[in-house]
């Protein structure tokens, strides 16, 4: 009986080892890049705890990328920002221009510089005046 158990076990863990291993689910490409901003515009001024949105325009390098967040790094009341760009599948190499808001809400006043990466030097910077 206790060679019957310990039989089954091992076929239970090797079964089970096989079917953890497989890679064969089919499951498609997923991929996130950094992508560079164009454009940027919006207003100069806005209000103590409003939403202010700014337009921006970035080059994904083909149809099935779509923008996942902004990725953002703070520095006192500026911000330095690029777009991070998932891809899933296979879709070619023809670059498609995606245009996407960024929001932010600041809850005091004072200028705020957000300095959107144009290329790895440059950047495309837009400030605004909160009150």
């Amino acid at each position: 009986m206790k060679k019957f158990a310990l039989k089954t076990l091992a076929i239970l863990f090797i079964t089970a080892s096989l079917t953890s291993c497989s890679n064969d689910d089919g499951g498609e490409t997923i991929m996130l890049k950094t992508s560079f901003i164009n454009s940027v515009e919006g207003p100069a001024t806005g209000g103590i705890d409003q939403d202010i949105t700014l337009t921006t325009t970035f080059t994904a390098e083909n149809s099935c990328g779509a923008l996942n967040k902004f990725v953002e790094t703070t520095s006192s009341n500026t911000k330095t920002i690029y777009a991070q760009v998932k891809y899933v599948g296979e879709c070619g190499s023809s670059p498609v221009t995606i245009t996407a808001p960024y929001t932010f809400r600041v809850n005091r006043a004072g200028t705020y510089t957000f300095k959107f990466r144009k290329n790895e030097s440059q950047f495309i910077t837009h400030s605004v005046i909160v009150e």
